[in-house]
Order: structure tokens, then C-alpha cells, then sequence
């Protein structure tokens, strides 16, 4: 009888050993972040922080914020539309400070290209932009002096590098 045991108990160990699935944590790339740099209409070679920047994006309720948006940056990672070919971001100078009068609004507009790719059954599939192509929209009073897209054609398919240069 105590045989008996030895070998149920042995039956139910390997059972369970051999039952187990690989752990379903999704540790691979996502669909990537926009990475724009700020730099300095003046001196182009020197990067340039933006004082108290807020970034909207158009269609998302609110403010796009991270730990990356805070009182002055020189850089900022932003989402990018997965449901559309077209996203319009507006970028404010002095638009987290208390003060109305002193913002600055501008609008970029991104047209791309989108392709999702299959990445594995945990993380699903990623959106990849091809061809994009970036819009400063004028107005009167632009503190953005003007966009440099890093690459032609731009194509994001990854947060590595920077994709976008705003001068200013």
C-alpha cells in the first residue's frame, strides 16, 4: 500500500511538472513612442529645453503626461494613433504653468503609413509607421521655429533613437 503511494504521488508530481506553461509576460518591443528632441533655433547643434511644455494629442481626452513631461524637458516619447493615418499633436509652451496669457500653442500633424506586426501570443501585434510625414501648422505667433524629420523616409518602428527635431 505504501508502494501504492509512493507511485500516485509521483504520477501526480510529473503530471503537474509536465502541465505547466511558460509564463505569458509580455517582455518584448511594443508599438514605439514618437521621440522628439528640442533643440535651439540659434545654435542647432545644442539641445534646448522647453519651459513648463504640455502635449495634447487630439481625439484623447486630457493631457498627455509622463514622468518624460515635466517642468522643462528636452525631450519628450508620445504615443502615435493606431486607429488612424493621421495624428495632431499641440504642443504648448508655458501651458503647465498658472498663468493663461503666457501659452503658446502650436500643432504637428503626423500622416503615416500603419502595419501591424505579430509579436507573440502574450504582447499581441504592434503598430509600425512607415512613410511619415511631419506638418507644422502656421499661425501668428509660432514658438516653434520649424520640424526636422530625422530620416527620409521617416519610418518609427522603434524607440532607440530620436525621430523628430523641433527647433525653437
Amino acid at each position: 500500500m505504501n508502494k501504492l503511494k509512493t507511485i500516485v504521488f509521483f504520477f501526480i508530481v510529473i503530471s503537474s511538472l509536465l502541465s505547466c506553461e511558460k509564463d505569458e509576460i509580455c517582455l518584448e518591443d511594443n508599438t514605439p513612442l514618437l521621440i522628439i528632441r528640442f533643440y535651439n533655433a540659434e545654435n542647432p547643434d545644442d539641445l534646448k529645453k522647453v519651459p513648463q511644455l504640455k502635449v495634447q494629442i487630439e481625439g484623447i481626452e486630457g493631457n498627455y503626461e509622463n514622468s518624460t513631461i515635466t517642468v522643462l524637458t528636452d525631450s519628450i516619447a508620445i504615443p502615435i494613433k493606431v486607429t488612424e493615418d493621421i495624428t495632431k499633436f499641440r504642443l504648448t509652451l508655458n501651458g503647465n504653468d498658472e498663468d493663461l496669457d503666457n501659452d503658446n500653442e502650436d500643432s504637428l500633424i503626423l500622416n503615416y503609413i500603419m502595419e501591424d506586426e505579430y509579436v507573440s501570443r502574450p504582447c499581441g501585434y504592434k503598430t509600425l509607421y512607415y512613410d511619415v510625414k511631419t506638418n507644422l501648422m502656421e499661425d501668428d505667433d509660432n514658438w516653434i521655429i520649424y520640424v526636422e524629420a530625422l530620416a527620409d523616409p521617416l519610418n518609427i518602428l522603434n524607440e532607440k533613437e530620436a525621430h523628430v527635431k523641433i527647433y525653437h
